[in-house]
């Protein structure tokens, strides 16, 4: 069994390199990452973020965050050592 996992890393000295925001079943549409970075309001305007995201890439949102996130598929018991 495999899961999406939506990984956020802050800019913060301290910060570990893989807190969970969110994760699913299926892979998540980019409306649903829109929705969980609280850009939903912007819904309008085309964020290359986002489908970098979806794409695998560790990408910086700088709307209103500074955070980088990135997007995982991990399977049943699989774990990596960082």
């Amino acid at each position: 069994m495999y899961i999406w996992v939506l990984f956020s890393i802050a800019n913060d000295y301290d910060q570990p390199d893989a807190n969970l925001v969110a994760w699913w079943k299926d892979k998540p549409d980019y409306e649903t990452i829109l929705d969980i970075l609280g850009l939903v309001a912007y819904k309008d305007k085309k964020y290359t973020e986002i489908e970098d995201i979806l794409n695998g890439k560790e990408v910086k949102v700088q709307h209103g965050h500074d955070t980088d996130y990135r997007l995982e598929q991990i399977g049943e018991g699989e774990y990596e050592r960082r």
